[in-house]
């Protein structure tokens, strides 16, 4: 009898602590919009984000038409926060945008490459030689910082948090377009803001 009920009594605690902590995963929507605990930016926010100041970019253009072609070098966003944002979700979304608004996006940060391919196809190794000077010059710069600013209020942990994207004419170097998407949340008390 004491054998059955210890046998009882281990079976009891085995399966409360295994089934305590056993937790499975679960998929969630990637569509819905949910708020951070910390408060830090999420996708769909930098997403939104971006196709906004897209729009409003391609907008300037169609009312500030420049005779030489629109060509815009992004510079990398650069992230102030005390969060690790994934910049590149922004950065893509805004390049995707921007040719949906009729704005090119040239990616100076692989003409290295593209030189070293054209060097070698004019070695007669290729089929063809790639044609020389046909590459693009930015004549504008996109630039982008995310800015945060922690308070209290009331008792209340708040983040807020600022993307700032400037348009900026290469050749004068004149912001010439400005804007900023502002995210403010109440952060959840002892879930990840430390302080």
């Amino acid at each position: 009898m004491k054998k059955l009920i210890v046998l009882c009594m281990i079976l009891s605690v085995s399966f409360f602590f295994f089934s305590g902590c056993a937790s499975t995963g679960k998929r969630l929507d990637a569509n819905k919009d949910i708020v951070a605990d910390s408060g830090e930016l999420t996708r769909i926010e930098l997403e939104r984000s971006a196709e906004r100041l897209a729009k409003d970019i391609g907008a300037h253009f169609k009312k500030n038409p420049n005779k030489n072609g629109v060509f815009v070098a992004l510079l990398p966003t650069k992230n102030n926060t005390s969060e690790q944002l994934s910049t590149d979700v922004f950065d893509n979304n805004l390049v995707g945008a921007l040719r949906k608004n009729g704005v090119y996006t040239i990616r100076t940060e692989t003409r290295d490459q593209a030189l070293s391919e054209i060097q070698f196809s004019m070695t007669g190794l290729t089929e063809k030689p790639l044609s020389l000077g046909t590459m693009k010059s930015p004549n504008y710069f996109i630039k982008t910082d995310i800015l945060e600013n922690m308070f209290k209020h009331g008792g209340d942990k708040i983040v807020e948090q600022v993307i700032n994207t400037e348009l900026i004419e290469l050749a004068t170097q004149i912001v010439i377009w400005s804007d900023k998407s502002v995210y403010r949340k109440q952060a959840v008390s002892g879930g990840g803001v430390g302080w």
